[in-house]
């Protein structure tokens, strides 16, 4: 690990995309299904609950599938 701030070796950048876009699943699958919750009790309606929910699986898995595309990645030497 260097204290460069972006690193330059491909495979180290590889592994900073991997970790961004986890967290990024994470928070979108948790924001998306607290949301709706929350604005589903709020509004007392289930609309916004499954809206919420909508959000939270097509923002997780975007992510995902940014992520499962970074890790299956083969190098051409």
């Amino acid at each position: 690990m260097t204290m460069q701030p972006r690193p330059n070796d491909p495979i180290a950048q590889r592994k900073a995309a991997v970790r961004q876009y986890s967290r990024n699943a994470v928070l979108w699958a948790g924001g998306g299904v607290a949301g709706g919750i929350a604005f589903g009790l709020i509004f007392s309606s289930w609309t916004f609950l499954f809206l919420g929910l909508v959000v939270a699986v097509a923002g997780g898995f975007t992510n995902w599938n940014k992520v499962q595309r970074i890790v299956n990645h083969k190098d051409q030497y």
